[in-house]
C-alpha cells in the first residue's frame, strides 16, 4: 500500500492528492498492520486496535481533549498557587507561633517575679508589724520618762523609722 504525495512547503501540512493527512494515513496503517501481525483479523479487533491508539478521535472529541488538558493545565498552575501560598501561610503561622511562645515565656516570667515579690512581702509583714508594735511600745516607755523624746538616743532613732512605715502602710 503507497500513498503518493505531492510536493510541499516546509511547515504545511503533508496532504495525499485526495486531501487526506498522510501523516494520519500513515499511523492508521502502521497501527492495522501491527495489529495484523499479532492476529487480529475482525473488524472489531483493528478497530480496537486504532482506538487504543487514539486514532478514532472526532473532530469534537479532539477538541473536548485540547480543552481538556488547558483546563488540566489551568489547574495545575492554580495548585502550584495554591501550594506556593500554603508553605508561606505556614511559615508565617510558624513565626507568630514563635512570638507568641515568646511573649508566653515572657509574660510567666513577670507573673513569678511578681508572686515572688508578693510571698517575700507576705513574709515580712508578720515582722513589720512586730516592729510596728515594738515601736509603739517603745514610744510609751519613753512617754513615762519626764524628758523630750528627741533627747533620748533610742527614740531619736526609731521615730523616723517608725513615721516612714507608718506612711508607706508596711508595704516596703
Amino acid at each position: 500500500m503507497t500513498t503518493e504525495t505531492t510536493p510541499q512547503t516546509a511547515g504545511l501540512p503533508r496532504h495525499s492528492e485526495s486531501g487526506m493527512h498522510t501523516r494520519a494515513i500513515n499511523s492508521a496503517a502502521g497501527v492495522l498492520l501491527a495489529a495484523m501481525q499479532q492476529g487480529r483479523q475482525t473488524p472489531a479487533g483493528l478497530a480496537i486496535a486504532l482506538d487504543a491508539a487514539c486514532l478514532l478521535n472526532s473532530p469534537e472529541h479532539a477538541a473536548e481533549d485540547a480543552a481538556l488538558r488547558a483546563e488540566r493545565h489551568t489547574t495545575n498552575e492554580a495548585l502550584s498557587d495554591a501550594a506556593e501560598q500554603l508553605r508561606a501561610d505556614r511559615d508565617r503561622i510558624a513565626e507568630l507561633e514563635a512570638e507568641l511562645y515568646t511573649a508566653q515565656a515572657h509574660g510567666r516570667t513577670l507573673l513569678e517575679q511578681r508572686n515572688a515579690h508578693a510571698h517575700e512581702l507576705l513574709k515580712l509583714r508578720p515582722a513589720l508589724h512586730a516592729a510596728q508594735a515594738r515601736v509603739v511600745e517603745l514610744e510609751a516607755r519613753l512617754a513615762e520618762y519626764e524628758r523630750p523624746a528627741d533627747e533620748d538616743p533610742i527614740a531619736f532613732t526609731l521615730t523616723p523609722a517608725a513615721d516612714q512605715l507608718a506612711e508607706t502602710g508596711g508595704d516596703q
